[in-house]
Formats: structure tokens, sequence, C-alpha cells
């Protein structure tokens, strides 16, 4: 172990309080999403015979998109740094990849909105023989394919998880270099199946909401919203570890700013790839494409409606503030400020997945009805938001928070020297 390193601070010990919240946060978020089957809302939408309650599933589907990207999100994360054969990222790494443990609680998520495919996925699921796009689609587009290769994909996420986690804490007991070169290997596959599997998931998950709709860069704008929100978490879970005393010198002000500035280039990335988006559907102007952004932004006599307000939240929430505000260097590598930028960039993955899916849920014609979020539906993002918590805290507590025998950790204590 390097020599400026304090034991005591590597071992982190699941405080009882921040167990209890988190519990609570779960319980809180099962009732409020139980309480979605007996608590109606005002002009639900009836999707046809054998639809019972669209808003439930769409809701837990919903939670599943905002928290799914920081789930898969750390293993990503853990592979770069090692295809990339990363130092300063050696002392965050342990956190990112404790978030593998969080995959089987989106599993389970993933497989109750499969019992209510049907709302959930309205557009399509049983539209073959009467939409004569959807049947073309449907070698691809069909229930049993669907949740078919979303579970493979979720497994095999949660097995390379797994390989990581296991060769990374073993190397903490046996300080064999052969657990990095192997891990060096294995990252490199993991990110061809990662490029692959997640374009797939992005695909399915939200962009089939509207299937008619499509558009190429989809899986990208997806990616950006992942990258956002794996760091605005690590930069929170350092908040909280260092506010408890714990990492010591192992994550200073310089390993900080570092995950500040990638913070801030993810900003800017999410909003490139969103306006090129944007630009190249307005640009081609096919009917097939404009509908999604048609949708969010005007009526059928082209007037603003509601979902154009929430497009300028996103923006504000999404873009304007977070790159604003982590403009100066100062900013960067001040803890406290930029876990305050990262709570708000959670926010934002929220109201863009609210933005994504919502508007999918009453549409009349070329018109997306406004649906309000209720506070029932807050019930599964408290619920999964509670999960992480636990599962997140009792993985580090697991193992030491860092990766005391990693040949690149000298290196990472002392690169900004």
């Amino acid at each position: 172990m390097a020599a400026n390193l304090e034991q005591d601070k590597l071992k982190f010990e699941f405080p009882a309080r921040l167990k209890q919240i988190s519990l609570a946060l779960i319980a809180v978020g099962l009732v409020l999403t139980v309480a979605q089957i007996f608590v109606p809302w005002h002009g639900q939408a009836d999707h046809g015979e054998g639809s019972h309650n669209p808003r439930l599933f769409l809701s837990i589907l919903m939670a599943v998109l905002v928290f799914l990207p920081v789930a898969v999100g750390g293993i990503y994360f853990t592979a770069l740094h090692h295809a990339s054969g990363a130092a300063w990222s050696v002392t965050v790494r342990r956190i990112a990849e404790s978030y593998f443990w969080f995959l089987p609680v989106i599993l389970l998520a993933l497989i109750a909105v499969f019992f209510g495919l049907g709302d959930a996925y309205h557009h399509w699921v049983g539209k073959a023989e009467s939409d004569h796009l959807i049947h073309w689609k449907a070698p691809y587009l069909n229930e049993a394919f669907f949740i078919g290769r979303n579970l493979v994909i979720v497994v095999l996420w949660i097995l390379f998880g797994f390989l990581f986690w296991k060769k990374s804490t073993a190397q903490d007991n046996d300080g064999k270099v052969s657990h990095t070169k192997s891990m060096i290997k294995w990252s490199a596959g993991f990110l061809v199946l990662f490029g692959l599997t997640f374009s797939v998931s992005s695909w399915d998950l939200s962009m089939s909401l509207e299937p008619h709709w499509f558009s190429t860069m989809w899986a990208v704008y997806i990616f950006a919203g992942l990258a956002l929100t794996t760091f605005a978490s690590l930069i929170l879970w350092v908040n909280y570890l260092k506010g408890r005393g714990l990492l010591g010198d192992a994550v200073n002000e310089n390993h900080i700013h570092d995950l500040g500035k990638y913070l801030w280039g993810h900003t800017i990335f999410w909003a490139y790839i969103g306006i090129c988006q944007y630009l190249l559907i307005w640009y081609a102007h096919i009917p097939e494409e404009t509908y999604f952004y048609n949708n969010r932004l005007f009526t059928g006599d082209m007037s603003y409606n509601a979902w154009a307000w929430v497009s300028v939240l996103l923006l504000v929430v999404r873009f304007f503030i977070p790159f604003f505000a982590l403009l100066k260097r100062e900013n960067k590598r001040n803890i406290k400020f930029l876990s305050a930028i990262a709570w708000l960039v959670i926010v934002g993955q929220i109201v863009d997945m609210y933005w994504v899916a919502y508007p999918s849920l009453d549409v009349e014609g070329d018109t997306a009805h406004f649906v309000m979020f209720s506070w029932q539906e807050l019930g599964p993002l408290l619920a999964l938001g509670g999960a992480f918590i636990f599962v997140v805290g009792s993985a580090l507590s697991r193992a030491n928070l860092v990766p005391v025998k990693d040949p690149k950790l000298e290196e990472c204590l002392h690169m900004h020297h």
C-alpha cells in the first residue's frame, strides 16, 4: 500500500442513518407505486381491452430509464479506465465497480415493466395486424424477442460487472499484476459488447415507445445521459465519503477536478448530440422523423404546446446551468459546489426521461396531450433511488474504498504533482 494512504480511511462501514434513509425511500417508493393501482389519474387514457394501468408501467419504465444508465455506467467507466490505461481514476474506480451490484435490481424493475408491456408500449404491442409499418417491423419488434434480448443484455452486463469486481478485489489481497492485464483484455471486449448492447437497449426501451419514429443518433443521445449521470453519481459518492473523513489523500482536489472536467465535457457532448439530432431532422423534414419533435413542441395548428415548456426546462437544467456553472476552474475543484451541480444533473436526467417517455402516453392524431407527472409516479423513482444507495453502500463496505494494490496507484496519487 502507498505510504501516504491511511488504512482506516479506506474502510467504509455503512452508516445506520444512511441505511435507514435508503430503506425508507424504498418503502415509500413501493407504497406510492402500489398506490397507482388504487388511485386513478384524471383523464387517464384507455389503450384498449386488457389495458389496466398504463401509467403504472410507464412510471416504472421511466425510473428504469433514469437509473439503468447509472448502473451500467459504472461498468463502462471501469472498462474505459482499464482499456485506456488511465491512472488518474484508480482511486475512484472502486466506487464505479460497485455500481454493477445495482443491476439485478434494475433487472427486477424491468421484469415488472414486461408484465405491463402492452401498456407501456401500447403503440406497437398487438398492432402488427392493424398497422402496416408495425407489421413490417414485427420480426424485430415483437414481444418475445423484445423481452428475451433485453433480459440477455442485462445479464451479460451483470456478468462483466461481477468479473471486474471480483478481479479488482482479489488484487487487493494478492497484489498480482496479472489481474490488471486480464481486466485490460476483458475491458476491450466489453466496450465492443457495450456499444452494441447499449444501442439495442436504447432503441428498445425508449425509442420504441414511438415506433413510427426513428433516429440513427438516438443511442448516442441516451449514452450522453449515461455519461452525465455516471460522473454526477461518482461526484456525489466522493463528496459523501470525504464528508465522513474517508478516502483521505487518495482522492484530492486534483482528482475532483478531473471528475468535474468530465461532467462539464459531457454536458457539452449532450447538447452537441441533441442539437445535431434536431437539426438533421429539421433539415431533412421527413415526416417519420419530425413526428418526435413535433409532439414535443407544437399543437395541430403549429402553436407551441405544453411540452414545449418541458423542452425549454430540459435545455436550462441539462445544459445552460451546468455549462456556465462549471466554466471556472475553481468550481470544478470545489467538491461541495460540484455536488450541487451533480444533483442538478440527476434532476436533468429525470426531466429528460420524462420528456422522452410521457408524450407517448396520450396521443390523438398528430397531437401529444400534455401529461402532468403525478405524486404517485414518484414511487418507482424513490424506490430505485433508495435501492441504489442501499446496494452501492453495502458493496462499498465489502472491500477497500480504493484498489490498494493496483500497479498504477502511486502514479494516480502523484500524477498531478
